[in-house]
């Protein structure tokens, strides 16, 4: 199973989309609003016009940066 990683684009899509996700599909939540989820489940946001778009590299990076230094926040 391929997974594309996504930020939304509101607040309110986020809360749509997670939950979208997380009843219908499979998803994984990160740091800084991150999420992993399977590429086929990004036709259920796009059918519910739920705004995402796919995180970039850096994004990514950072993120998992967080989960394996912790520390990393507080500086």
């Amino acid at each position: 199973m391929n997974f594309v990683y996504i930020k939304f684009n509101s607040y309110n899509d986020e809360v749509r989309g997670f939950y979208v996700l997380a009843t219908k599909a499979r998803v994984n939540s990160f740091p800084d609003d991150l999420y992993a989820v399977p590429l086929q489940s990004l036709k259920l946001l796009d059918d519910l016009h739920i705004s995402y778009r796919r995180a970039t590299d850096e994004e990514v990076a950072q993120s998992c940066d967080q989960i394996r230094n912790p520390v990393a926040l507080v500086l």
